[in-house]
């Protein structure tokens, strides 16, 4: 077993700027094209969700715009995760029930995931 010494030193010498720059630069890359990848899905979905706000009556509070972005973008996530089906579902109704319940509509949020995911949530 390595002593309290030995880790530290292990420790400081895996983070080094110079070692740590070296790490991120080879990554750099990747990490661009994949950061792209997802705002170029998530955008569009963002854009129908201020619509569906713009055109909700009621007047949606513009104080709650982004509560019912983040739904939406949690939503999002999941799916670009790869969760789909029962389980994107379920969790979609359990993301409903939450902002629901921290004063959100309902139908607004049923409204949400069905024209931008079609998710059934009751």
């Amino acid at each position: 077993m390595r002593s309290t010494t030995e880790r530290k030193d292990g420790y400081a010498a895996k983070n080094i700027a110079a070692t740590v720059s070296l790490k991120v630069a080879s990554r750099l890359s990747g990490m661009k094209t994949g950061f792209a990848t997802a705002v170029q899905s998530l955008v569009p979905i963002e854009v129908q969700i201020q619509g569906i706000l713009n055109a909700t009556t009621p007047a949606v509070p513009t104080i709650q715009y982004p509560f019912y972005l983040n739904f939406g973008r949690e939503l999002w996530g999941m799916r670009f995760r790869g969760i789909a089906g029962l389980a994107l579902t379920a969790q979609a109704q359990a993301l409903s029930t939450f902002y629901t319940a921290k004063g959100l509509t309902a139908n607004t949020l049923i409204a949400i995931a069905m024209t931008c995911f079609n998710l059934v949530v009751t």
